[in-house]
C-alpha cells in the first residue's frame, strides 16, 4: 500500500511537469510533452539536448569574454570650460654659477678648490669621467654644491602671469643632483590652488625673464669637457611643462631654449582617463605616502630604481629621487677624500692635457662601481618593473607643445631693458654692469646731439664709430645675449581632448547576448524562466503537503453515504483528478424511493 501511495505521488508530480511542459514557451519542451508518438518524443528530446549543448558552449564564451574586462579608448573634445594651467619647471643648463664659484675659490682653505685639486691629482680608472663631473662635485661637497647653484632670487628678473605681476615666492625649489642642481617650479600646487585659464595667448600665460649668469671664467681656469655627456656644456634653460603636483623630471621630459632669444611655447591640454580594477590597474594614490606628489608611472619607476640600488649597494644614487630622505651616503662619495688629499703630493700632476696616466694616486670606488653596474643592468632589462607595483594614474593631464623663438632683445632696446630688469644696486652687483656702462656711455654721448640736432647735424649724421667703441658695443650686446632669456608659456587652445577608456563589454551587453543565445538555440525568454520557477514552486508545495493530505491505512473511514464503497485497501486521493465517486455503480445506488428496502434508513 505504501508503494502504491508513492507511485501516486510521483504520478501527480509527473502530471504537474507534463502539464506545465505542454504549456511552456520553450518550443522543444512543449513538443516533448505534447507528442503522442514515442519516436517524435525522442526526436525532440535529442534536438533539445543539441540546442542546450550549443547554448551552453556559446554562453561560456560570452562569460569568458565578459571576464576579460576589455576596454576601448574613445576621444572626446571638451569645449566651453576653463583649462588648468600646467606646472613649469626651469633649470639653468649650466648647473654651477660662475659668479658664486669665483667667490668660493677666493676663500682660503676652500673645500671647492681642494676638491678640484684632488681631482687633478687622482686617477679613477673607468670612473674618471664620473669623478670629474658636477654629479661627483655634489656627492662629495653636498652643501657647497647646493650653495654654488643658481638662486631664483638672483636669476628671476621679471615675472608676469595672467596679466599680473609675480615673483620668486611663486616658485618652489627642486634639486637635481645629477645634471642641473637648483631647479624651480611655477604652479607646483603646493603654494596655490588650481589655476584655471579662461583665455588664450601670451598675455594670459606665464612670461619670465631669466639671467643665466654666464660670466667669463676666471683667468686660466677651464672646465673639463665630457665627450660622452649629451646635455652639458651648453648655455640656456632646460624647461619642463608638466601637470601640477607631479614630480619634475627635466632631463627626461624637458626641452632646451637658447639665450639671446624670446622663446614662446603654445600649449594644448590632453586628458587621459583610465579605468580602475578590474578593467585596468590605474591608481589615484600619491607617489609616496609621505610626499605631496601625485603618482606618475615614470616617477614611480625612478623611485623603484633607487630602491634597487639601495638594496644592492647599500648607498643611494644622486641621479635618482629619494623622497624618504634616508640617511645614506651617495654611491659616488669618498668619505675621507680631504684627509687623503692633505697627505698627497700633487706636484707634476699633468695639467689639463687630459693625460691621467701621469697622476700618481689611483682610486676605485666599489660603491660607485656597484651603482653603475646596477643602473646599467636596470637600463638593459626592464623585467624589474613587474616587482615595482607602479601603475598609471586614473586621470592624467599632459600638454602638447609648439615652440617658436625670435631674436631678443634687439640692440636698440638693450640699455632700457637693463634699466627695467635691474635697479641700480642690482646692476652694481652683476657682471652685466659692464655691458650697461658701455651702452649708457654710448647713448649719453649721442643724447646731446639729438637734443640739438640743428647745431650738431654734421656730427649726428656723419660721425663714424671708432673701432674701440664698436668693440665695446659688440661686447655689451654679446654679454646681454649670452645671459638673458625670455620665456613665454601660454595656452593656445582652450579645447581639451580627452582620451577616455570605457568597458568594451559591459554587464548589460552580457545579459542581452545571453537572451539572444537562449532564444536562438532553445526559444527561452524571461517568461520561460518564470514558468520554470512556477514548476519548482508547485513541486515544493507538493513535497511539503503530500504526507499531510494522504490518509493513512489505519485511519477510520468517515461515516457517510459512500461508507461501503471503499475497501480497506483503498484510500482517498485528493490529488487525483478522477475521483472515486466515478467508480461506484450509480444505477445501483440511486434507486427510486419505491424500490428501496423496507429497512432502509432513508
Amino acid at each position: 500500500m505504501v508503494k502504491d501511495r508513492g507511485s501516486r505521488r510521483n504520478q501527480t508530480a509527473l502530471n504537474i511537469i507534463t502539464e506545465l511542459g505542454a504549456e511552456s514557451t520553450a518550443h522543444g519542451l512543449s513538443k516533448i510533452a505534447t507528442s503522442i508518438k514515442t519516436k517524435r518524443k525522442v526526436m525532440w528530446a535529442l534536438l533539445v539536448i543539441v540546442g542546450f549543448t550549443a547554448a551552453t558552449l556559446q554562453l561560456s564564451l560570452l562569460v569568458k569574454k565578459y571576464l576579460q574586462f576589455s576596454v576601448v579608448e574613445v576621444s572626446e573634445m571638451k569645449t566651453g570650460m576653463p583649462v588648468e594651467f600646467p606646472a613649469v619647471t626651469i633649470c639653468n643648463i649650466q648647473a654651477i654659477s660662475l659668479t658664486k664659484i669665483k667667490h668660493q675659490m677666493e676663500r682660503k682653505h676652500s673645500k671647492v678648490v681642494d676638491w678640484f685639486k684632488f681631482q687633478q691629482c687622482s686617477r679613477f680608472g673607468e670612473q674618471q669621467i664620473r669623478m670629474e663631473s658636477t654629479q661627483a662635485f655634489f656627492e662629495n661637497l653636498n652643501n657647497e654644491a647646493m650653495a654654488s647653484g643658481h638662486d631664483i632670487n638672483d636669476i628671476l628678473l621679471h615675472c608676469r602671469f595672467n596679466q599680473h605681476k609675480c615673483n620668486a615666492s611663486k616658485f618652489t625649489h627642486f634639486f637635481d643632483g645629477q645634471n642641473y642642481f637648483n631647479c624651480y617650479t611655477f604652479n607646483s600646487k603646493r603654494l596655490t590652488e588650481k589655476i584655471l585659464i579662461q583665455a588664450t595667448g601670451p598675455e594670459y600665460g606665464l612670461s619670465v625673464v631669466i639671467a643665466l649668469d654666464n660670466d667669463d671664467p676666471p683667468l686660466g681656469a677651464y672646465g673639463l669637457y665630457d665627450i660622452n655627456n649629451n646635455i652639458a656644456h651648453s648655455a640656456g634653460l632646460r624647461v619642463q611643462v608638466h601637470a601640477p603636483n607631479t614630480m619634475p623630471s627635466p632631463v627626461d621630459h624637458g626641452f632646451d631654449i637658447p639665450p639671446g632669444f624670446s622663446s614662446s611655447v603654445g600649449l594644448k591640454a590632453v586628458i587621459n582617463t583610465r579605468l580602475p580594477y578590474p578593467y585596468g590597474n590605474c591608481t589615484n594614490d600619491l607617489l609616496y605616502k609621505d610626499s605631496h606628489y601625485s603618482n606618475t608611472i615614470f616617477a614611480c619607476l625612478q623611485l623603484c630604481k633607487q630602491e634597487k640600488v639601495i638594496k644592492k649597494c647599500k648607498c643611494k644614487s644622486s641621479g635618482l629621487p629619494d623622497l624618504q630622505n634616508r640617511n645614506l651616503s651617495y654611491c659616488g662619495a669618498m668619505k675621507n677624500w680631504r684627509e687623503i688629499f692633505e697627505k698627497m703630493d700633487c706636484e707634476d700632476i699633468g695639467g689639463h692635457d687630459g693625460n691621467t696616466n701621469q697622476r700618481k694616486n689611483y682610486f676605485l670606488l666599489p660603491d660607485l662601481k656597484c651603482e653603475q653596474d646596477m643602473l646599467r643592468q636596470l637600463a638593459n632589462d626592464r623585467s624589474y618593473e613587474a616587482d615595482c607595483g607602479c601603475y598609471q594614474p586614473c586621470q592624467e593631464t599632459t600638454y602638447q607643445k609648439a615652440l617658436s623663438i625670435s631674436y631678443w632683445p634687439l640692440e636698440f632696446f638693450q640699455q632700457n631693458a637693463l634699466e627695467k630688469f635691474y635697479n641700480k644696486t642690482q646692476l652694481d652687483n652683476t657682471f652685466l654692469k659692464e655691458a650697461y656702462n658701455y651702452l649708457h656711455e654710448h647713448v649719453t654721448q649721442y643724447e646731446k646731439l639729438y637734443n640739438d640736432p640743428e647745431a650738431h647735424a654734421e656730427k649726428l649724421y656723419h660721425t663714424n664709430i671708432n673701432l674701440t667703441e664698436r668693440q665695446r658695443l659688440i661686447r655689451a650686446s654679446t654679454l646681454i645675449h649670452q645671459n638673458l632669456i625670455r620665456l613665454n608659456i601660454y595656452l593656445e587652445d582652450l579645447n581639451v581632448v580627452e582620451f577616455k577608456q570605457s568597458a568594451a563589454y559591459e554587464i548589460e551587453d552580457l545579459f542581452a547576448d545571453i537572451g539572444g543565445t537562449l532564444g536562438l538555440w532553445m526559444g527561452i525568454s524571461v517568461l520561460t524562466i518564470m514558468e520554470l520557477i512556477e514548476l519548482v514552486i508547485q513541486l515544493i508545495i507538493l513535497l511539503f503537503n503530500s504526507e499531510k493530505k494522504i490518509p493513512q491505512p489505519n485511519d477510520p473511514v468517515p461515516n457517510g453515504p459512500f461508507n461501503g464503497m471503499m475497501d480497506q485497501n483503498d484510500h482517498y486521493d485528493p490529488y487525483n483528478k478522477r475521483s472515486d465517486f466515478e467508480s461506484f455503480d450509480k444505477a445501483e445506488y440511486f434507486k427510486p424511493m419505491s424500490e428501496l428496502p423496507e429497512d432502509s434508513p432513508v
